[in-house]
């Protein structure tokens, strides 16, 4: 996934400052938007913050719920879909594939004529270290 030409081809601009934070958070599993602020002191929150939601409207990132305080998020790769486990004692996040559960999901939506643009699965419980 090339971020320039994402931006270019639905008539953005390419700033340095949105290829950096694009290639800080593909490097990321998931990031919330205080973790760009840490890691980039010299863009300014607000760039940071239009930035994110250029991205999530460009289906580049997508918008994931932990249940946190914080919106937290994850790049919006197609080619490697992955589910998530947050155990709610340590707030650890396992991912994990899920052809199986993604199949149905599928068939389901196929049954109902739904269209799926994305999807996201969140389980909730106590991690191995933690039981």
């Amino acid at each position: 996934m090339k971020i320039e030409d994402i931006l270019k081809d639905k008539q953005n601009r390419v700033t340095p400052e949105r290829i950096a934070i694009f290639n800080f958070v593909k490097t990321k599993h998931i990031f919330t938007y205080n973790d760009i602020i840490e890691n980039f002191k010299n863009i300014a929150r607000a760039s940071v913050f239009r930035t994110l939601n250029l991205f999530l409207e460009l289906w580049v990132i997508r918008k994931i719920d932990v249940w946190d305080k914080a919106l937290t998020y994850e790049i919006n790769d197609e080619t490697h879909h992955h589910e998530h486990m947050k155990c709610f004692i340590c707030n650890s996040i396992i991912s994990f594939e899920s052809d199986n559960i993604c199949k149905k999901i599928f068939e389901e939506a196929k049954n109902m004529w739904f269209k799926i643009k994305s999807h996201n699965i969140w389980i909730v419980g106590t991690c191995k270290n933690c039981l």
